[in-house]
């Protein structure tokens, strides 16, 4: 779903007030992280799994009826712009050889990826076809979610309150508070670290696309680049 939008992609229709924007923010902002805390740390097992799934349902769920029922916005099937697919592919493309190249040529030989290993593999990542299982689930499938929470929905709420420069690094900044509690649970915190730079850096890019062209597709195609470099880096790691 989206809903009609200009060409900096914000809304043409009937105004959302300030008001309603940052209820929108409160009640969508904390779920995926609310998730991740649960099945990683306040309760591991069954129960977290339970609150991460019913989290995870709210996040695919919660932004629409919100933007819908609570903040009376109107709907409509997300357009497709071709300079706007332009921009996402060549984006993804130019993102993903500079997240491969920096590795392979400043990286590769100087960092110890053994406890990184040994951390992958307590969280039962220990073989090639379940590395490339998840990161096709979460290059295609969780890249677009993300879209749609986070630009679709959170930046919009925030383009509201604040000035697009603030709305820009604020977006971002949820963005990366979110991916260092995952990567706390499960890798080092010096590569949470630098971990946590480069998806601030996609934040801004991410949200900089959906601003300008007004639909999550070019921040999509672009995502899937970043993400394609990122776990090429993590399958030479590991195997």
């Amino acid at each position: 779903m989206s809903y009609a939008t200009t060409a900096t992609g914000i809304q043409s229709g009937s105004p959302l007030s300030q008001r309603s924007a940052l209820v929108g923010l409160l009640l969508v902002g904390p779920i995926p992280s609310l998730g991740v805390w649960a099945a990683a740390f306040a309760a591991p097992g069954g129960l977290g799994s339970l609150v991460w799934l019913i989290a995870k349902l709210g996040l695919v769920l919660g932004p629409v009826l919100i933007w819908r029922f609570v903040q009376q916005q109107p709907l409509r099937w997300p357009e497709v712009s071709r300079t706007g697919l332009v921009a996402g592919l060549v984006g993804g493309t130019v993102l993903g050889l500079i997240i491969v190249l920096a590795y392979w040529l400043l990286a590769r030989a100087s960092l110890d990826f053994s406890e990184l290993q040994g951390f992958v593999t307590l969280a039962g990542i220990d073989s090639p076809g379940k590395y490339l299982a998840l990161a096709l689930y979460l290059t295609l499938v969780n890249s677009l979610i993300e879209e749609y929470v986070f630009r679709w929905f959170i930046f919009v709420q925030l383009r509201r309150l604040m000035p697009m420069g603030l709305a820009l690094l604020a977006s971002a900044l949820v963005f990366t508070v979110h991916h260092s509690l995952v990567l706390s649970a499960y890798v080092p915190w010096h590569f949470n670290l630098l971990a946590s730079a480069g998806v601030f850096g996609g934040g801004l890019i991410w949200s900089y696309l959906y601003q300008r062209y007004g639909r999550i597709w070019p921040a999509y195609l672009c995502h899937i680049g970043a993400d394609i470099g990122v776990f090429f880096i993590g399958y030479d790691a590991l195997f």
